[in-house]
């Protein structure tokens, strides 16, 4: 399960979101699996959750990222990254950018394949707990 944590640039409130199976970003929409509820909205370079924005999502816990377009076809599997993050539209995984979106199309560019994919997905990469 993912933790994940919406917080400004510099220090202020945060809020958390915990646990959710995956993180689903379609577009500029997060939602915690396929389908599910909205849980935040990217917009003008902020994310709205809950009705507040925040400037950044962090996940301080191992993930694996994969991509997927809208004839559910995947990307391969990449990372695990131990923090990830999006911020003004780029995901980031341990530090490096992975993907950004293009605001003009609503698609994922990753940069791993060089392709535009309709979703970026983040699952845990921790093992389970014995």
């Amino acid at each position: 399960m993912l933790n994940l944590v919406f917080a400004e640039a510099g220090p202020g409130p945060t809020l958390e979101l915990r646990p959710v199976p995956e993180v689903r970003i379609d577009g500029e929409v997060l939602r915690a699996s396929h389908g599910g509820e909205v849980l935040a909205r990217h917009h003008r370079h902020k994310w709205r959750a809950q009705g507040r924005e925040f400037f950044r999502l962090d996940c301080a816990c191992p993930v694996t990222l994969h991509f997927e377009n809208e004839f559910g076809e995947s990307s391969p599997t990449h990372g695990p990254y131990f923090h990830f993050s999006c911020a003004d539209g780029i995901a980031y995984g341990d530090g490096e950018v992975v993907a950004n979106i293009d605001l003009e199309t609503r698609r994922w560019y990753c940069h791993k394949d060089g392709k535009y994919w309709r979703a970026m997905v983040a699952k845990s990469a921790a093992a389970p707990a014995g």
